[in-house]
This record gives structure tokens, sequence and C-alpha cells, in this order.
């Protein structure tokens, strides 16, 4: 059976014409899920502005060869979804003004959607989809075209995922231009998958079934079960197998059974390694002398199946609770960090599961609490996933074996405080501008207002909001993004300067539906619109929106109009300085949002 496997960077990618035939499976990935994934994990192996950018591998791709095209044995759902990326990253840059150096960025992506034949007068597609359920919407997209006949379940995936690929993609053209262009720079040039080339359909089936039964992603949890096996007493080997069943059941229960080696690798980084370490060395550093010493397994291999089954239940519940986003679950500081730092992100289970077993729901907790503020300032810094990566495998060391707050809270003083101190005015200029959109996706944008509304609320002495209530709401701007007939105040210079201002994270607020339809009639920026729009405002249950109003109060000597004092929150009109003056308000609360040990980081300065 001849083979041919070659490592392709998605630029050489212009060398095929790929053919998904007809009796291949339609499109499943789901924007939420399996695509949100593609994009974390390119993201976290994505250094910006990087001068020697490292490699990410994300496949491989089963090919035969048809007729001069390839027909797409294995890897279709990987391959639709880089077109679909190519095509956003298109739409995106033909959008743009662009120079005549940025303008090859978006000719090396448009030939690597199709190819111009100038005999056949035809421009030939780099992916064509043959299966039924496709209904022609790729070449659709791909050439521009209005998409108008019946949306398949496979249809809708796809428009789905293009449109989250597209949104990840725009937020980093709304950092800079520079900024989505390096990235895809990174996207084409290190982004690398293998193409195995086999002779014939039933050498390429073969293939498949080997690479899918034993292989690629599964290959170092399967080598790690059979050592233990191998250096286990024969008397303990049913009880290996049923701890093994039941380490797969728990990766089941939070889906991450298809990918087993994200456990094992935040198992190995948080309890065991000093350092990162890729899915690719696992288990030659756990075969290394290191490794040996290390895990024991070769003494006592049923108490690392032990470990192992402790941990993989500890890791689904934290799985699933980072996913939940809403109320009711075993771990609601756990479930924060999934809203502040995407629900689909990981890196915090390197910290949590580095607790010592016994460590009880009440010490993660107390962890999470703390993580939830350090990936609120690191996002809002724009520090790369890659750099927290670094910082949490040196702090996960000093985490093994805790198991008491205590213990956890000497390491957030010792380490985590000092880490955020020195950015501390790094953080104040950036927050100051910052717009409402930095905080994307839309979940995360609701949540981080949230959060500022029961502090305030708390400040007030009023009961808190929970996740589902705060979901249920709107973010208005106060200052309409689509003023009516396009009139602008004078005191803005054009739409830009205009823009600069509506967008602020000071000119939003949150706003339930039905109060927000009602202040969409006062987007006339001539008159007393402001003054209409507060009447409305008072109709809320957010403190933080009724204080835009400054003859709210209540009662006498209250919590409320104290903190309305010490805060000098309220507002007779809205103008620039108005939004830079709740931007500063807001910068003041989120100090008192996200704290670390229970101490305001900005009073330690």
């Amino acid at each position: 059976m001849e083979v041919k496997a070659e490592v392709k960077s998605i630029t050489k990618l212009k060398d095929y014409f790929f053919v998904v035939p007809d009796y291949q499976r339609e499109y499943v990935w789901k924007s939420d899920n399996q695509v949100e994934q593609f994009l974390l994990d390119i993201e976290n192996e994505y250094e910006a502005f990087s001068s020697s950018p490292k490699s990410y591998f994300i496949g491989s791709i089963i090919v035969v060869e048809n007729k001069l095209k390839y027909d797409v044995i294995d890897g279709q759902q990987r391959l639709t979804t880089i077109m679909l990326s190519l095509c956003a990253f298109r739409d995106i840059l033909q959008e743009q003004e662009l120079d005549s150096k940025q303008s090859k960025y978006l000719k090396t992506v448009e030939e690597l959607l199709t190819d111009f034949d100038i005999e056949s007068d035809v421009d030939h597609m780099r992916l064509e989809l043959q299966y039924e359920e496709s209904s022609g919407y790729l070449e659709k997209l791909i050439h521009k075209k209005p998409y108008t006949d019946i949306k398949t379940s496979s249809v809708v995936r796809m428009e789905e995922a293009y449109q989250k690929l597209k949104a990840s993609f725009e937020q980093l053209l709304a950092e800079t231009k520079d900024s989505l262009l390096d990235f895809l720079k990174y996207f084409l040039t290190k982004v690398e998958l293998v193409i195995i080339e086999s002779e014939n359909l039933s050498s390429a089936l073969k293939i498949f079934e080997t690479i899918n039964q034993r292989g690629a992603g599964l290959n170092a949890m399967d080598l790690v079960k059979n050592l233990l096996f191998a250096k286990a007493k024969e008397a303990d080997f049913q009880k290996i197998k049923g701890i093994w069943k039941e380490i797969m059941l728990n990766l089941q229960i939070c889906k991450e059974d298809s990918s087993p080696l994200r456990f094992l690798r935040y198992f190995i980084i948080s309890r065991y390694h000093n350092g990162v370490i890729r899915e690719d060395d696992l288990y030659r550093w756990f075969i290394s002398k290191e490794g040996v010493e290390a895990l024991g397994y070769e003494i006592d291999p049923l108490r690392l199946a032990t470990e192992l089954k402790a941990m993989s239940k500890r890791y689904s519940d934290l799985v699933i609770a980072t996913e939940l986003v809403k109320d009711g679950g075993q771990y609601p500081k756990v479930t924060s960090i999934g809203y502040i730092n995407k629900y689909k992100s990981r890196q915090h289970l390197i910290l949590l599961l580095a607790l010592d077993l016994q460590a009880d729901s009440q010490v993660i907790e107390y962890l999470a609490e703390q993580l939830e503020s350090f990936f609120f300032y690191s996002n809002t810094l724009g520090i790369q996933a890659k750099n927290n990566e670094g910082l949490f495998t040196k702090w996960a060391v000093k985490l093994r074996g805790k198991k008491e707050i205590n213990q956890v809270s000497e390491i957030i003083e010792s380490d985590l405080i000092p880490y955020i101190k020195e950015k501390v005015a790094e953080f104040k200029n950036r927050f100051k501008t910052i717009p409402h959109y930095h905080y994307g996706p839309l979940y995360r944008e609701r949540y981080i207002l949230g959060r500022i509304e029961n502090t305030v609320r708390r400040k007030c002495n009023l009961p808190l909001q929970g996740y589902n209530y705060i979901n249920g709401l709107q973010i208005e701007h106060i200052l309409p993004q689509t003023p009516k007939n396009q009139i602008f105040p004078i005191e803005f210079v054009d739409i830009h300067d205009y823009n600069n201002y509506v967008y602020r994270l000071g000119n939003t607020t949150l706003l339930e539906g039905m109060i927000n339809q009602a202040v969409n009639n006062y987007n006339d920026l001539q008159g007393d619109w402001f003054e209409k729009k507060k009447i409305e405002y008072q109709n809320s249950d957010l403190i933080s929106t009724k204080l835009l109003d400054d003859s709210f109060t209540i009662g006498l000597h209250t919590a409320l109009n104290r903190f309305k004092a010490d805060y000098n929150f309220g507002f007779t009109n809205w103008d620039k300085e108005s939004i830079e003056k709740r931007q500063n308000i807001f910068l003041s609360l989120v100090f008192e949002t996200w704290k670390l040990n229970g101490k305001n980081i900005d009073s330690l300065i």
C-alpha cells in the first residue's frame, strides 16, 4: 500500500483542488463547540507580532487523487472550516482600504479559494462539496453570490460557523488592521496539517480506520493505559480496567471524550511536570526518567490510575461549570471564569487541578474567584493566552498539595498580586478609553456590565442579580450607534470621532428589552433626547442604569444616596465629558469588583 504524507501550511493548499464526495457525511461542526474550539486552539498558540512564531498542527486530511482533483476521505470538517475562515478573511479585507502590501494578503486568500482557468474561462473552487446537504452554500459563499435555496441543517451550521469566524476576526480588526493581518499571516503560514495521499479508496479507508481506532488523537492516552497494565500486578487488572472505564465516562459526561489528551496534558502540567508540555511530547515525557520518577507508576500503577480517576472527575465537573453560563451550578465562581475568559477556555484548569486531592469545593471556588479577577485584568490588557499558560505552569508547582484557603491565599499574595500590581498603570490607561466590544462576545460584555451592576448593588445594600437575569438583558448605547438622519452633535469633529465615543464602555448600559425598544425612539440627537431617555431609564430595575438620571434617589441618608455622592454618579446631559466621566466611574468600580484576596489592587499601589 503506497502512502504519501506531507506537512503543509494552509498556503500550500493552493497546490490542491479538493472534492468531498457525495457519500461523505455532511458538515456537522457547531459554531459554539468545535468551531469555537478550532479558534481557541489557534489563538492559544498564536503570539501577536512574534519574530519567530511556532507552527501549530491542527490534524490530518486523507485524500485520494481522482482526475487531477483529490477526494477527501477524512478531514472534511476541518478543511471546510478552513475554507469558511478564508471566506471570512476575504470578506473583511475586501471592505478595507489596503495598500499594495496589504492587498497581497487579500490576493493570497482569494487564490486559496479559487483558481481562474483561462482555457475554460471558469473559476475552479479549491474545495467542492458534492454531498446533497451542502446545497451549494459554500460555492455561493466563495463566489459571493446570495444564497436563496433551502437551508439544510448542514447549511445552517456552515452559515453559523462563517458568522462565528467572521465575528472573531472582526474583533482583531477592531484593534488595528495590522492585528488582523498579523493573525492572518500566522493562520496561513504557521497553522499546519498533514495531507495523507493514498493510492486508492480502499487503502485510504484502511488508513482512516487505523487512525480512528488507534490513532493520533488517542494514541498517548491508550499508551498510558497500556503502560499501567504492563506494570500492574495481575490481581489489579480488573481494578485498573474499571478505573479506566470511569475516567472515560467522566470525560464523556463533559463531552471531552473525543479529545482526552487535553485532560491528560493538564493533569501532567498541573500535578507533575514543571513547565509547558505539548500533546505530542506527553508520552515521551511519561516514559522518560523524569516522568517515571515523578509519576511512580512502575512501583504503584494502581495509585496513579486512582489519581487519574479522581482528577478526571474534578476536570469533568470544572469543564461543565465553565460552560454552564447560567445559575445553579456546583461551582459558580468557575462559571464566572467561563464568562470572563470565554466558556470554551480551559487554561484555568491547570491551576484548579493542581490543588490537593482532598481540596474541597470551597477551596476550589476561592481559587476560581482569584482567577476570574486575573483573567479580567489580563483580557483587558490584551495579554496572550500563551503567556498566561507559561505563568500558570509556574504557579501550579506552588499550588500542588494545597488544600486550605489560607495556603492558596499565600500564593495569591506572593505571585498573582505582584504580577497584576506592576501592570495597574498600564491597565488604567487602557481602560479609560476601552471600547465595549473589546470584551466580546456579547455574553461577556453583558457579564462585565452585570458584575459592575452587582458591585453597585452591594454598595447600596441591595440584593444581587444572578447570571440568568443578566443574560436576559440587552446592551444599550446611550449615545446611539445610528442617530436619526445621521445628525451628530457639533462637538464631534466627524463620524470617526463620534464612533470613538459611541463604542466606549462608558457609553453602554444594561437594559431590559422592552425598555430598550422604547429608548430607541429617542435617537434624534436634536433637543431633549437624553431627558426622554432618562425617563425610560427610571423604569429599569438596574441601579447603574437608573443612576444615569441625576434626579434618582431613594429616601434620605440611604446607602444608595451615599454611593451616588461618593462616586459623583448622575448626569444632567450626555456628551464626551459625560462618557469619559462614566468610564472613570467604571474604572473605580472594576477595582472594587475584581479583587485579589479581597483587596482592591489599585489601593495597594
